[in-house]
């Protein structure tokens, strides 16, 4: 009979500490990567602006390439949507919510599939010079289930490793597009 009451004692108390735990964790988490890209900050914007690049350099939509992807409005628009579909992506959307021109980007992101939760994507740049930007990518959400908060104590260790390759794909993505003076020289040997 002891050994159930110290058994009964024990789960409540693990019980007690489960529940009570969550209090103390904040219900909005932040994961945020940077990284500095040697284009100026109006080709960055533009490319970052435009949903129909992102899977050239996303490292989510590298992980299935079976997924089916769906594009609506204009590109670069608010309001235009990327939506995804996959076994190892599942499902979601992201929706180009506000522009401030080369200074920042905000995104609505929704998960469906495998759970539901929404986020806000969010970008800053930087002109460090004419030929350099520093780019600051977060991602925001607020945790409504008080046992969920949970997940935010491990948040950054699961995106913030995708959020920086990612990134580091963007840089070398961005890079390889010739600067328009390059590309008038090249256009100019061609012509003549």
């Amino acid at each position: 009979m002891k050994i159930l009451v110290n058994i009964t004692i024990f789960v409540v108390i693990v019980a007690a500490i489960v529940l009570i735990i969550p209090a103390f964790i904040d219900p909005v988490a932040t994961v945020s990567r940077e990284i500095d890209v040697n284009k100026p900050v109006e080709v960055v914007f533009d490319v970052v602006k435009n949903y129909d690049l992102y899977r050239e350099w996303n490292s989510w939509s590298r992980m299935d390439k079976n997924a089916r992807n769906e594009i609506s409005g204009t590109p670069g628009e608010i309001g235009s949507r990327w939506s995804w579909q996959g076994d190892t992506v599942g499902r979601g959307s992201l929706t180009l919510e506000s522009l401030v021109p080369n200074k920042s980007i905000t995104g609505h992101l929704e998960f469906y599939t495998p759970f539901k939760m929404v986020a806000q994507d969010l970008w800053q740049f930087e002109a460090k010079d004419s030929a350099t930007t520093h780019i600051k990518w977060s991602y925001k959400t607020h945790v409504n289930s008080y046992l969920m908060r949970y997940m935010n104590l491990g948040i950054d260790g699961m995106l913030g490793p995708e959020l920086a390759k990612s990134l580091q794909n963007l840089k070398h993505f961005l890079e390889k597009i010739p600067s328009p003076q390059k590309l008038e020289k090249e256009v100019e040997v061609i012509t003549y």
